[in-house]
């Protein structure tokens, strides 16, 4: 089951990131979806990301605790199937409080 970090609604369109994306594109005001988010991807905290979904994490994973830290929005460890949706939909609605994530 996905764990949920944040205590508001977004929504917002999609950027998905893999390990041989560059630095520079552009994440302002994007959901991120990211397969496995290792320390290595640090750099998209700095981009004024509106949330993180993650196909693969727990909710001591690196990456849930700096969303945490961040306050910011986040589902983690979403799976493969809800991963594979919401990272092909031009947007997507999460609501963390009630552990909704659904593309649109």
């Amino acid at each position: 089951a996905p764990n949920f970090i944040g205590n508001r609604q977004v929504q917002g369109s999609i950027v998905q990131l893999f390990s041989h994306t560059p630095c520079s594109v552009e994440l302002t005001g994007k959901i991120v979806c990211i397969e496995n988010a290792d320390p290595g991807f640090d750099w998209i905290f700095t981009r004024n990301i509106t949330a993180l979904i993650t196909k693969f994490g727990g909710t001591n994973s690196h990456m849930a605790i700096r969303c945490a830290e961040y306050g910011l929005h986040a589902a983690i460890g979403v799976g493969e199937q809800l991963f594979a949706a919401v990272s092909q939909a031009k947007n997507v609605f999460l609501d963390p409080r009630t552990a909704v994530l659904t593309p649109c």
